[in-house]
């Protein structure tokens, strides 16, 4: 009797190595290291989002004064003109500006408003200011 316990004891713990998968501890400290990992990268990705939107609204004001600049210099003005974007599907939003040899291009981004000027028809530095808090 004694050697048919041993036997069946050795099938259980046979049986019970050859087990695979995870138990509810790891999967549970996995899921905790994920979420600790996504609450400190979440942030940064918003914020580099903005920068990029931000940089955008720079590069189309920029633009918009240098094709009027050009359009200025070709004379014909109204190939200068920056038509209205206010969906803000991509974070910019700016006004319909007419090109004209004093012209302001204002565009915003989600933190900062650009505004280049037109100074005699040449594109002076960009000036910009804060939105919000």
């Amino acid at each position: 009797m004694n050697t048919q316990l041993k036997s069946i004891l050795a099938k259980k713990l046979a049986n019970k190595q050859k087990l695979n998968g995870f138990t509810l501890i790891e999967l549970m400290v996995v899921v905790a290291i994920v979420g600790v990992l996504s609450g400190v990268a979440l942030p940064q990705l918003l914020k580099a989002q903005d920068t990029a939107k931000d940089s955008k609204a720079l590069q189309v004001a920029t633009n918009a004064a240098k094709t009027c600049s050009i359009a200025i210099i070709s004379g014909v003005t109204t190939d200068g003109d920056l038509e209205a974007d206010t969906d803000a599907t991509d974070g910019v939003t700016n006004e319909a500006i007419a090109c004209a040899v004093d012209a302001n291009f204002i565009v915003s981004g989600p933190k900062t408003i650009y505004t280049v000027a037109l100074e005699s028809g040449v594109p002076a530095p960009y000036t910009f200011e804060a939105v919000g808090g």
